[in-house]
Formats: structure tokens, sequence, C-alpha cells
């Protein structure tokens, strides 16, 4: 039997040592074959470099001396519980972007903080970041602890400072681990050197609070049309990805915002006949009764089908050198549709570092920051809210040259 996936995503200041704790994660859990290890050491040897495990992830950043590359993404590490997959390696603008609009999903964060340096301003940035895409499990490394003498004072310092930032962004209870990732402490075996710490390590901490991403399977169907083919006999089908719910054949199914209704012939994966599809499936339908939908038009079942909605109230991050102001005709992209949509006010910008509100009704918002934005539908839009559907709930705004902000739907209206 397969073992339950966790997809894990470790987030933390660029100096707190992020890096080597993912490269110790995956040298202790062997995930990275002798061959490959002996190949990166003979490499350095040659540089006179000596071995350091953030080097394990300097491949993924450029393709060094030798052509060795290990993709992380590829690279997962197992647990007497889990397979954890490391997805992307965070701390900039990409990954956020890569969030936001669905390139990957996290079930769950590592925050990595150095006891040395303590809280700084992106750690507070960090654990906002995480809040907003929404990833409710959270498990925090507080790292270098060989820098500090594994002082269980410095550990508690850290550790209070941490908690009342989280308690303030509503993360109870969260586990905090005292770790050294360049020795190896406490984080795949329990350490000497902390006999005052009596919890678990990093790898069994995460297996005792961690649970997998629950199925999509039991929620109400929703699927996003992709395209539309005209089949070699004239018949047409409509690609579709299914994002949440179980399709079959024989079923009565709308289109929205069109309102088009029809019943599914046949469901086709790979050209072969299925006899259903389920969450993450590209399918082809051959419907019944329904000549030709919109691309991005959402399919459900009649008796629960997603409202056209008017007004939408979301939490953007603008990504550049860009500006939004009230009034202002944006274009947003969610699933695969695109539509125009007026910014009818802007409720709030956010201070991500202090975590407060720090304008109320601002004219604009610019240059990376956060807000809390009204908008208003030019057009008939089927969008969710990010606490009931994820994957219709978070969208993009395009600008001349390409995604210039991204955000989450927190609330609708009709």
């Amino acid at each position: 039997m397969s073992m339950p996936r966790i997809n894990l995503v470790v987030v933390g200041h660029k100096d707190h040592g992020k890096s080597t704790l993912i490269g110790r994660l995956l040298y202790d859990s062997k995930a990275i074959l002798e061959q490959k290890l002996d190949e990166i050491k003979a490499e350095l040897k040659e540089t006179g470099k000596k071995f350091e495990f953030a080097f394990l992830l300097d491949s993924l950043e450029e393709e060094r001396k030798g052509g060795l590359t290990i993709d992380i993404m590829h690279t997962p590490f197992k647990s007497k519980k889990y397979l954890y997959t490391i997805i992307d390696c965070p701390g900039h603008k990409e990954f956020i972007k890569k969030m936001l609009t669905g390139a990957s999903q996290a079930d769950a964060a590592v925050l990595v903080v150095s006891a040395k340096e303590g809280i700084e301003d992106q750690t507070r940035q960090h654990a906002f970041l995480i809040k907003t895409l929404g990833i409710k499990q959270l498990v925090v490394a507080i790292n270098k602890m060989d820098a500090v003498a594994y002082e269980e004072s410095q550990y508690q310092k850290t550790c209070n400072e941490l908690r009342q930032i989280l308690q303030s962004l509503g993360y109870e209870n969260v586990p905090m681990i005292p770790v050294s990732a360049i020795k190896g402490d406490n984080v795949y075996r329990k350490s000497e050197e902390t006999k005052w710490y009596k919890d678990s390590t990093l790898i069994g901490t995460l297996d005792e609070n961690m649970v997998p991403h629950t199925s999509q399977s039991n929620k109400p169907l929703r699927a996003v049309v992709q395209d539309i083919y005209l089949q070699e006999d004239n018949v047409k089908t409509i690609a579709c990805k299914i994002e949440t719910g179980t399709l079959l054949p024989g079923k009565n199914v709308v289109f929205n915002p069109s309102g088009k209704k029809g019943l599914v012939k046949k469901i086709l994966i790979f050209n072969s006949i299925a006899e259903k599809a389920k969450p993450g499936d590209s399918v082809d339908l051959i419907i019944n009764g329904i000549d030709t939908v919109e691309r991005g038009e959402v399919l459900s079942y009649p008796e629960n089908q997603p409202q056209n909605i008017r007004k939408f109230t979301a939490e953007i991050i603008l990504f550049s050198d860009t500006q939004i102001k009230n009034g202002d005709e944006i274009t947003i992209r969610y699933g695969t549709a695109e539509k125009k949509c007026k910014v009818h006010r802007i409720l709030s910008e956010i201070d991500s570092v202090n975590l407060t509100i720090s304008a109320k009704l601002p004219k604009a918002l610019e240059n990376n920051s956060v807000g809390e934005v009204e908008l208003l539908a030019l057009e008939p839009l089927c969008i969710e809210r990010h606490a009931d559907f994820p994957e219709l709930g978070r969208f993009i705004i395009e600008g001349k040259k390409g995604a210039v902000a991204a955000g989450i739907v927190l609330a609708t209206s009709e």
C-alpha cells in the first residue's frame, strides 16, 4: 500500500538555515542516493569547499559545475508514517505567485526561526503569508541551537515571542522544536545536547501532528471547462478538469455562469471510457443537449451550483511596481476563465510585518502591498469563497506583462 503524502512548505528568513534544514531532512531520511552525495562531495573537494547541507539545495537554484541537479520537487523523503514532498523553495515573490495561483498547494508548513538571530521582519511576513494561503497545519523549527550553546533560556525566549505573533494570526498550540540543522540535533534523531527538551524530534512531531489533505471527492462537484473539441465523427467533446466532487455518466449537469444544461453521455479519460471522474482528472465529456460552452465555465450538478457573483471581497497581494486604485477596471483570471472586474473600493491596507491594518479605505495600493478590496463583476462570473473551494477561490490580476497581483476570495454576494 502506498504511503499517504503530505506536501510540506518550509519558510523562514533567508539566513535562518532553511536550506540547511531541508538538506538535512533529505540527507537523514536517505532520500538522496549515496552515489549522488559522493558526487557532490567530490565536486566540492575539487573547488576546495567543505560539504554543507545547503549545497544539496543550491542545485535547485542553478545547475552547478558538473551538471548535477537535484530537483526537490522530485525528491520526497520518507518518515515512518508519511511520504513528504517539499514544495518549492519559498521566501520570494515567485513562491507567493505559485501558491496563490494554485500551481502548488501545501498541506502543512515548517517555519524556521534562528535561536541566535531571533524573530525578524521576514519571519512575521512568512507567518502572515502561510495564514493568508490557508495553511492550517504549522510546526516551528527553532534552529541554530548549536550557536547559542543549546541554552534552554534562548529557546524559551524565542518560543514566547513567536507564540504571541502566531496567536495574533489564529495559530494555537503550535509545536516548537529546538534543532540544529547543521549538526542534526532533534531533526531525525534526539539530541544529547537538549536533555531539557522532552518532546519529539522534528520528523516525529510532523508525523504526530500532520494530517494528509482531505479528499476533495466528497465535496460538491466543480469542474472547469478548458476547451471544446470537434471529434472526427463531428461529435463535440468538452475538455474539463475536475476540481472537487465526483462526476458520473448519466447525470444531468449545468454550466455556469451561462446556465446551460445537459446530460453526461460519456466520460473519456485518455480516449478510454471511464465509469467516473474524480478530483485532479482531466476529462473529455460528451454531453447531450449542449452544443458549445465557453472556456472557463464551471460544471456542477443542478442541485448544488456555484452562484453567479456580482460582488466579492478579496485579500490581494501585489507583486511588483504596480498600483491598484479605486475605480480601476481590471482583468482577473481564475480556473481558465478571464473576467473583467472593477475595483469598487479598497477597504484596507495590511502591514504584513506588524500584522495590523496600516490604512483604512486608502485610495490606492501599490508596490508589494497587501490589502482587502471589494470588487464588482463587470461580466458574469462564478468565483467561490477560498474557505469553501480553494481551487475556485483564488485568482490573479492580469497586467500588460502578466500577473501583477494575486488574491483569495473572502466573501461573495449575488
